[in-house]
């Protein structure tokens, strides 16, 4: 009877054992794939929210065009940027950071104008820019917009008389928002290039609308009252 009690007793011991061991090698891998269902999950939610960020803002721009992305002259920018697709257009690129303080709200009007006036934005250009400063999540880091206008590219600097912003009605606007999405695995960001952290994803996404005529832009190139 003993040795029967020992026996069962001895066969209780192994099989906690042998339950431990499978825990402690099932749990990290078990974690591991739990922290990536969730990263990526975030990850797709960045993306969508990025998306329909820069599709509020296209929407924006394709109506309020006539004083976006334009110098003081009244020509429009053109931007080389390292790494982009629309390099060579005529574009202007926001870092949103640097217009908090007349996205923040903490400004009065007049005080908002003068900032304004200071960072050389229009008004349209500050809603485009609040619009995406409300739309993008609240982690995304490093946010920049670009916005630039096809039939921009057809304008040349020595017909600067007959350049007018109404001409932009007959073309598209693109935005394009870009920023940084933090990670929880170094997964997410499989494919980092040497030096780039697997920490974080870099995310852009572009929106193009048809821009539409705005009637109370007279042809001869001045607001209608």
């Amino acid at each position: 009877m003993k040795k029967l009690y020992y026996r069962l007793y001895q066969r209780g011991k192994a099989e906690d054992g042998q339950s431990m061991l499978e825990f402690v090698l099932v749990f990290p891998v078990f974690m591991l794939i739990l922290a990536m269902t969730f990263d990526f999950g975030w990850l797709f939610y960045h993306q969508i929210s990025v998306e329909n960020s820069a599709r509020n803002a296209a929407r924006i721009a394709c109506v309020e065009y006539t004083h976006v992305a334009l110098k003081n002259d009244g020509t429009p920018y053109e931007e080389k940027v390292d790494g982009d697709p629309e390099s060579g257009k005529y574009q202007r690129t926001y870092t949103l950071d640097a217009y908090k303080s007349v996205l923040d709200g903490n400004l009065t009007s007049s005080e908002r104008v003068q900032q304004m006036q200071n960072l050389g934005i229009s008004d349209q250009e500050r809603r485009i820019l609040l619009q995406v400063q409300r739309t993008v999540p609240a982690e995304f880091d490093n946010v920049k917009v670009t916005v630039s206008y096809s039939e921009d590219k057809n304008y040349t600097p020595t017909g600067l008389e007959t350049y007018t912003p109404a001409s932009r009605s007959n073309g598209d606007v693109t935005v394009i928002v870009r920023g940084v999405h933090h990670a929880i695995t170094p997964l997410v960001n499989w494919d980092a290039k040497p030096g780039e952290s697997r920490m974080t994803r870099n995310l852009a996404c572009k929106s193009v609308y048809k821009v539409e005529e705005n009637l109370t832009f007279r042809a001869d190139g001045n607001d209608g009252d």
